[in-house]
């Protein structure tokens, strides 16, 4: 098949590399590896033309390091219409998905580890920023828009699709994918006439950066804590952001077993927050592509090395692996290493020796039993006088109780026959208000106070009187050395029942070979596709009934139409006894058991230090409180006498 160039050179085209909906890719025998040629399978409008002629005239090396950017218009003879375009080859390169979705990504990018997506995340913003710096928008941003290098480098495919200048009537994008759209953009029936901003160009960069940083998860697929069904697109349009802070502050929580902004560095986990919000969609509102750039170069220059495992790489602001945590809870491996050690219990290579270890661990000293704290009240010990209108009140009170008496005698002998008034006279006169009651009240209410931070402070103390905490942690370390020296036993247990389970294990890898990603099921289409790789299910293998229907959106019908497509595959699946084992599962098998053994000798290494801090803490603990209790139980004392002398 032969076309010409714009300068009229025959271009003779090879084999077709990719076909899509639009056209075709070519190789391009006639020039070289580094070049292939895109052909439509239908005539252009002239606009179309126009455009690409204009781009081709936009051209220059830094579009062309970073993008499949028109070079030359193809034309079926040397006059005629532009047919298609030359453009550079984006060579040993995967689609952006295959780095970001774990599944694919252990197929593709086996080596790859964290360290690997913060450079793929810093050169796909890269990319961005040289876009943008040209004057165009890419406008349709996708999954499927960047293409990855085994070495991290980006370049952008569809660049016919771009934004481009052309005074006051650039050249439109006019089409976009849904579950990246940006939520100002959201609910229009069409993207016809539409003027794109490098700010709707940013949300989708936030998406991308987004994906690769946190293991494909799309920032706003979730739990919606609603009882209707909320759908991707409505949820970006309602800025429900499931990773927001507090978490459920959107109405959205995280998918189950996931990683999130969390395990970054502050000042980027609020650069999300920035995209994905409502200040985000005014003009100029998410960080830019040179933002990400800045903020992730500080990354890759903050992340650690895991010392259990590898191959994680994490950042450096954490307390410990985010990674290792992941595989802890859930048993998902997030990052493939090569494991050469096998599991051992001390043997060998190992510097560790339990033996050593353990001696000193019971070596330390615990802090024992500590006599309770003994109160004495000092002899001097003085109650508060009363005040003096009390003792004042209290000869008033007196003199009123013998004028009562008086006026009962005198009832009794002398005034009969006013009997009851007498006697309700001599009951005002003996029973009236007595002023030492609100200074009683006071001195109870003193008292009670006293008391109630007294059994405060004994509860204190009684939380350190014992070595219950010095106990717990030699418990605790004594468990860990038993599942330290069982370690071999697990170990060729765990092997054994690798080769009892090689048929599932045959299958199990047939089916991760069948993304989901990359066919057609009834119902589900691109966005659906993009909740359940959100969700972790990418692959055939992933598929089960419970967990597809506990997913938002996924009822009855399309959990079956799922359930059904599994099935199918699993009937094609033919098990080959004579393959075995996989070496890949008992490399995985090693990586676990080394990993688990780093992690036991880590904490028998740190046990004796561990102990010798919790008995400083309890005798730290002990001085303190001790004080507190004599102190509390010294008030307690002091209000019962300042009370006892105004009862």
């Amino acid at each position: 098949m032969e076309y010409y160039d714009g300068q009229g050179r025959r271009i003779t085209l090879g084999r077709v590399l990719g076909r899509g909906g639009e056209g075709s890719v070519h190789e391009v025998s006639s020039i070289g590896q580094n070049v292939v040629a895109k052909v439509y399978h239908d005539p252009l409008a002239h606009d179309k033309q126009a455009k690409l002629r204009a781009m081709i005239a936009r051209a220059d090396d830094r579009l062309k390091d970073i993008a499949a950017w028109p070079i030359q218009t193809l034309h079926p003879s040397a006059n005629g219409p532009v047919r298609g375009f030359l453009m550079p080859r984006a060579s040993n390169a995967e689609p952006l998905h295959h780095l970001y979705g774990p599944a694919h990504r252990k197929q593709q990018f086996p080596s790859a580890d964290w360290a690997f997506l913060v450079n793929a995340a810093r050169n796909v913003a890269a990319a961005f920023s040289t876009i943008h710096a040209s004057g165009c928008v890419i406008g349709d941003v996708n999954p499927n828009l960047v293409f990855v290098a085994r070495n991290s480098l980006a370049r952008l495919i569809d660049c016919d699709s771009f934004q481009i200048p052309n005074g006051k009537a650039p050249y439109l994008c006019e089409v976009g994918v849904p579950h990246f759209t940006a939520p100002e953009l959201q609910g229009l029936s069409s993207f016809k006439g539409l003027l794109r901003t490098p700010n709707h160009d940013n949300f989708g960069l936030a998406l991308l950066v987004f994906h690769l940083l946190l293991l494909g998860r799309h920032p706003f697929f979730g739990v919606y804590s609603g009882q209707r069904d909320m759908p991707p697109e409505k949820a970006i349009q309602e800025f429900r952001y499931a990773y927001a802070v507090p978490v459920g502050k959107r109405g959205m929580r995280p998918p189950p077993n996931t990683v999130g902004p969390e395990i970054l560095p502050p000042a980027m986990a609020a650069m999300f927050e920035r995209a994905f919000s409502e200040d985000g969609a005014k003009p100029g509102g998410r960080p830019t592509a040179t933002d990400w750039i800045t903020a992730l170069n500080g990354l890759k220059v903050q992340l650690r090395e895991c010392a259990t495992n590898p191959a994680h790489r994490y950042y450096g602001g954490l307390g410990s692996c985010p990674w290792c945590e992941l595989e802890r809870q859930t048993g998902y491996i997030a990052f493939l290493g090569v494991v050469s050690v096998p599991p051992a219990t001390g043997a060998g290579g190992s510097s560790f020796h339990i033996g050593q270890v353990w001696a000193a661990i019971t070596g330390a000293a615990s802090p024992g039993t500590a006599p309770a704290p003994a109160f004495v009240r000092p002899a001097d010990m003085k109650a508060k006088p009363p005040p003096t209108d009390l003792r004042a009140a209290r000869m008033w009170r007196l003199a009123r109780r013998c004028a009562a008496v008086g006026v009962v005698i005198l009832g009794i002998f002398k005034l009969q026959h006013l009997l009851i008034g007498v006697l309700i006279v001599a009951a005002v006169l003996f029973f009236g208000w007595n002023k030492e009651q609100p200074e009683v009240g006071r001195r109870k209410e003193a008292l009670a106070n006293a008391k109630r931070i007294s059994v405060a402070a004994w509860s204190q103390w009684n939380k350190f009187a014992t070595d219950k905490l010095f106990q717990e942690k030699l418990a605790e370390l004594r468990q860990a050395r038993e599942e330290y020296e069982d370690l071999g036993n697990r170990f060729t247990s765990d092997r054994n029942k690798l080769q009892a389970n090689v048929r599932e294990l045959q299958l199990r890898k047939y089916l991760e070979g069948f993304f989901i990603s990359d066919h057609d099921i009834p119902g589900i289409g691109p966005v659906r596709k993009a909740t359940l790789s959100s969700f972790g299910v990418e692959s055939a293998a992933d598929i089960s009934w419970n967990r597809v229907k506990a997913i938002s959106g996924f009822g009855e019908q399309l959990t079956r139409e799922l359930v059904g497509w599994r099935k199918r595959l699993e009937g094609q699946f033919v098990f080959d006894p004579a393959k075995g084992v996989d070496p890949a599962d008992i490399v995985a098998l090693q990586q676990r058991y080394v990993q688990l053994r780093s992690q036991l000798e880590a904490q028998l290494t740190a046990g004796p230090e561990a102990l010798r801090q919790i008995s400083v803490k309890i005798e730290r603990q002990r001085t303190m409180v001790r004080e507190m209790v004599l102190n509390a139980d010294q008030q307690v004392a002091q209000a019962e006498l300042d009370l006892k002398v105004v009862q």
